[in-house]
């Protein structure tokens, strides 16, 4: 059945968890190993890149102390004096006082030709004149196009200061617009007593060769648009062999690179780089002014394969020993649980594989109390369930009720061994209305609140006795539905024909019931005739002397019933071939009915009555007939009675017939009906036996016709034996009384008989009803 399917299933599963244990385990060591591993090799690359990033940070630092050292400090001490030379020229005074600013230009431009500026001491850009104001009054013809007057902030310090402090140099270190760093210079001009002032605009970047070299690296300040406008290597050899071009440096780096807030500290970005197995990394470099803007920006790369090679080594034999501890720690670990929680679990793998194999008195290991022995436990409780469905699946299985189990998604999940014999198919070849009980019985069937409910439906192959009910689990949620049937067409069809059997059998008890009403009044009649035969036959002593005038009358009565005797015998003897006939046919019924005899028996004994009451109405009548035949004349009236009296008593036997043949009908389920018609049998051999009786009754009637011919014949020698006649008349009439009287006391009880049977046939049929 489909609990047992799944606690199957269940026990299967369990028998292989030790094997998805094993595995579990393996998984979960190379998942925390490889986790492990990842998180040392995370740790390393983050701790690197930190050192790394450190490193750089330190390149900011050194890099703005160096060109504040070297330029701000050095440069400007250098270039002081010889600007202050150019001041004082007389023809540059002479021209500021005359306000001639085409020679102002002139002499401006003259600058450049200057022994410093000639030899390289310095590398002179722009010069520029101006008030003292700091009104631009000229410039060279070099023009560089700013100065750094273009500052409001820078302007408005030179103007705004004392004359003590406006007599002094004042050096600055700015950018033009496309991003080129330049150093200049303000002096007063003429002296002490200024006329004006000159800005020496001049590039300072040279004062930083050998930056690369003292940094460790490749040193580069680009302008605006990426162009390398000073470069300081590590080593020219390596600048060729491994340094990145500076313009992909740039490229790499212009979107990174960005004004410090703190002009002592600027901001630094590390990119490392591998290069064909050589590490290097990069960072962007913001050189402050001074006042808080940016002097240049410059790109600083250095190799750092040692360094990498350094913690590679670190991390290499971290992972090692890491390795070697959780190998170790696994090993010992797998072998711990082995020989404790595996040979449990292999135990109970073998015992949940024995019980899925239908062994349930499987011995189970001994374990403590831990959550082994919780599995234990759970595993005694399914050893008992699983026994128990396996009981329960077998009396499904076997018992003769053909049984289906039908899922809440009407498909057909469970058929035991009778409901496939009888569908001729399994669960895979048999869907749908498979019983054809119709539309309607599936809608009612698919409805849970109509579960459960029985119903006896009729079908194409008969009458099913039909039982649904809900299949639910232990938290009432419905499993399916339990179609139970039986094939009750014989009991059914049986009590169709009980029924009808019923109503013919009352129909029958009603009409000997009234038959033996007529019987009784014509035995009534019959005994008053008898009566009256007594006393007439007093009075035919009289009339005697007549009777030999009348021999010849006599003789010819007496052939007459010779021929009716003939006649009689010929009749008995027909009617003792039926009565045999109905013998063979009793005792072929009694072989029939033998397995409904105590369900026939007071049926039998009631129609043995009536079939006894039947014969010896008959045998009255025959012997009544006879008499009157006797009597002649005076018994026609007798013989009338007589003839009446036989023709009740054949329709007698021919209803006792009609019901010995409707018990035949019911032989299978009345089985007191069955005794009764098994009497039939030893009835129709008395019967048989009476009618031997009567066939040597006839016989002796015969002889007595003869007898009552030579009678006749010496009554016509001689009337004196007909006293005799009249005697034996008289006798005969009083006998004839007497069976009358009988008769009458018969009528009575089969009117009872048939009486009782009625009442008998109506809790006969209340009992078929309840059944």
């Amino acid at each position: 059945m489909t609990g047992d399917k799944a606690a199957k299933t269940a026990i299967t599963g369990g028998a292989t968890s030790l094997l998805t244990l094993r595995r579990i385990l393996l998984v979960t060591g190379l998942l925390v190993s490889g986790a492990v591993t990842w998180m040392l090799l995370w740790t390393g690359d983050t701790y690197r890149n930190f050192a790394i990033e450190t490193l750089n940070n330190s390149v900011s630092g050194t890099v703005n102390f160096f060109v504040g050292s070297r330029i701000a400090t050095d440069y400007a001490d250098k270039i002081t004096p010889i600007a202050n030379e150019w001041s004082r020229l007389g023809s540059l005074v002479k021209s500021y006082q005359e306000n001639d600013q085409t020679r102002m230009k002139a002499e401006l431009n003259i600058l450049s030709n200057a022994r410093e500026v000639v030899q390289g001491d310095v590398n002179l850009l722009d010069a520029v004149s101006y008030d003292q104001e700091f009104n631009q009054l000229a410039i060279s013809d070099a023009n560089l196009g700013a100065s750094v007057t273009d500052n409001p902030d820078v302007k408005a310090f030179l103007t705004g200061r004392e004359k003590a402090e406006a007599r002094k140099p004042a050096s600055f270190m700015w950018a033009t617009p496309d991003g080129r760093p330049v150093f200049s210079l303000i002096l007063p001009v003429g002296g002490f007593r200024a006329v004006g002032f000159l800005e020496v605009i001049t590039d300072p970047l040279p004062q930083l060769e050998g930056i690369g070299k003292v940094l460790g690296g490749n040193f580069q300040i680009l302008d605006s648009s990426g162009t390398v406008l000073f470069e300081s290597l590590e080593a020219p050899a390596e600048a060729q062999a491994g340094a990145a071009p500076a313009g992909d440096a740039t490229a790499e780096n212009a979107d990174a690179a960005a004004p410090a807030e703190n002009p002592e500290a600027p901001e630094t970005e590390a990119k490392p780089a591998d290069t064909g197995g050589t590490h290097r990394t990069a960072v962007d470099v913001v050189i402050s002014d001074g006042r808080g803007g940016v002097w240049a920006e410059a790109s600083f790369d250095r190799d750092v394969s040692d360094f990498y090679a350094q913690t590679d080594s670190l991390r290499l034999l971290s992972i090692e020993i890491l390795v070697g501890v959780l190998l170790a720690g696994w090993i010992v670990g797998w072998i711990l649980l082995r020989t404790t929680v595996l040979r449990n679990l292999r135990a109970f793998a073998r015992a949940m594989t024995s019980i899925s194999n239908g062994d349930t008195n499987v011995t189970l290991p001994d374990v403590g109390k831990d959550e082994i022995g919780e599995m234990k436990k759970a595993l005694i409780a399914l050893r008992e369930s699983v026994r128990q469905a396996m009981i329960l699946q077998n009396m499904v299985e076997n018992t003769p009720t053909m049984t289906a189990m039908i899922l809440p998604d009407g498909k057909l999940s469970y058929l035991n061994a009778s409901a496939q014999d009888y569908l001729g198919g399994t669960t895979e070849t048999i869907s749908g209305d498979f019983l054809h009980l119709g539309a309607e019985f599936q809608t009612k069937l698919a409805n849970p609140n109509n579960l459960p409910f029985t119903e006896i439906i009729q079908t194409e192959r008969g009458y099913l006795d039909v039982l649904a009910a809900p299949v639910r689990d232990k938290d009432n949620v419905l499993l399916g539905t339990m179609l139970a049937w039986n094939d009750v067409s014989e009991r059914e069809e049986s009590k169709i024909a009980v029924t009808e059997m019923m109503a013919e059998v009352a129909r029958v008890a009603q009409s000997v019931t009234e038959q033996s009403e007529g019987l009784l009044s014509l035995a009534n009649e019959l005994t008053s005739q008898s009566e009256n035969t007594v006393q007439q036959s007093g009075s035919a002593l009289e009339v005697s002397r007549d009777a030999a005038s009348n021999t010849q009358n006599v003789a010819t009565a007496v052939e007459e019933l010779s021929s009716s005797i003939a006649e009689i015998n010929r009749q008995a003897t027909e009617a003792s071939n039926v009565t045999g006939r109905a013998r063979e046919e009793a005792e072929e019924s009694q072989r029939n009915i033998g397995s409904l005899e105590k369900a026939s028996a007071e049926i039998g004994s009631i129609i043995d009555l009536i079939n006894d009451i039947a014969h010896r109405t008959k045998l009255l009548s025959l012997n009544a007939t006879i008499e009157a035949e006797r009597a002649g004349e005076l018994g026609k009236g007798f013989a009338v009675v007589a003839n009446e009296v036989k023709s009740l008593a054949d329709q007698t036997a021919n209803a006792t017939g009609q019901i010995g043949d409707l018990t035949a009908a019911i032989q299978q389920e009345v089985q007191k009906a069955a005794q009764s018609i098994s009497t039939v049998g030893e009835v129709i051999h008395q019967v048989n036996d009476i009618q031997l009786t009567i066939t040597h009754s006839v016989d002796e009637q015969r002889r007595a016709t003869g007898e009552i011919s030579e009678n006749v014949q010496r009554i016509a020698a001689g009337a004196g034996s007909m006293d005799e006649m009249i005697t034996f008349v008289n006798d005969g009439a009083q006998g004839t009384g007497r069976n009358a009287h009988d008769l009458n006391t018969a009528s009575h009880n089969l009117s009872e008989v048939a009486h009782n049977l009625s009442e008998k046939m109506r809790e006969f049929s209340e009992r078929m009803k309840l059944t």
